[in-house]
């Protein structure tokens, strides 16, 4: 068993073995294991952690002869599907095609964020 800590809330979550990456249960913040040397978020130059939805979604899709791998937004580490699952709890194939669709005028969602903020006469 493993065990990990989360960067912002302090949380330990226990793990048959450590994974690339893991979801906090707690605050729900997405995390990287690192060895017990590497600094943490309360020292200088420590880091900001990502907490919206938008850091669960796949940033890209790598084909490999083992099998696809999909990049996390964060620092981009590759994980397989089975990986992603676990970690996330949701298929990144229906994530990149839901993504892909709100990109898209006249379906459901899209937004045309490139009119945002000017003034429409």
């Amino acid at each position: 068993m493993a065990k990990a800590k989360c960067a912002k809330c302090g949380t330990q979550t226990e793990f048959p073995k450590l994974p690339k990456k893991f979801v906090c249960p707690e605050c729900g913040v997405l995390n990287t294991p690192q060895p017990a040397t590497a600094g943490t978020a309360d020292q200088a130059c420590g880091c900001i952690l990502p907490t919206s939805f938008e850091w669960r979604l796949p940033a890209g899709e790598f084909e490999t002869p083992e099998g696809p791998l999909f990049s996390t937004a964060d620092d981009g580490t590759k994980l397989t599907l089975q990986e992603w699952i676990e970690t996330f709890g949701s298929n990144p194939r229906i994530a990149r095609a839901w993504m892909k669709k709100m990109g898209i005028e006249g379906k459901p969602g899209f937004v045309n964020v490139s009119t945002l903020g000017k003034k429409i006469k």
